[in-house]
């Protein structure tokens, strides 16, 4: 990490593990502590089952493969749009042709976290980006870059 600037070539995520029922339980204790670093407070309610939270921050995004294994040399960056405790929506220039990826969201204080995300859908924007969202499956005990 040469001038203190972290490049996506910087990843190495191993196998991506299998789900477990025990995941969504870390996932939504994970997300929610990231949240809180980020905006500690509940903005309105919300008729939605969980509460969306703005979140205009960068994302890192790393391509999962059908066998399970993180393409890191395919990481990219995408910026995000709303957080919820059990999931995200962010945008991206291109369309992605994967189905699972890992999201690393980081909080201003340094914190990281890094959840596998089963990407449900894409919408095209008259602005010419992508706007995806996906369900947050399990939190990976690697954090993204070093």
């Amino acid at each position: 990490m040469a001038s203190g600037v972290l490049t996506t070539t910087e990843f190495a995520f191993t196998t991506v593990p299998n789900c477990s029922d025990e995941s969504e339980a870390k996932v939504r204790a994970t997300v929610g502590q990231l949240i809180s670093r980020i905006l500690p407070k509940k903005i309105t309610n919300e008729r939605r089952r969980d509460f969306r939270y703005p979140y205009p921050h960068l994302i890192y995004l790393t391509p999962v493969d059908a066998s399970g294994q993180a393409l890191n040399e395919l990481s990219t960056v995408v910026v995000g749009k709303n957080i919820t405790e059990r999931g995200i929506d962010f945008f991206h220039r291109d369309p992605l042709p994967y189905r699972r990826v890992i999201l690393t969201l980081e909080a201003e204080d340094g914190t990281r976290a890094s959840m596998v995300t089963d990407l449900l859908w894409t919408r095209f924007t008259r602005q010419g980006w992508y706007d995806n969202g996906g369900r947050f499956l399990q939190v990976l005990t690697q954090n993204g870059p070093c």
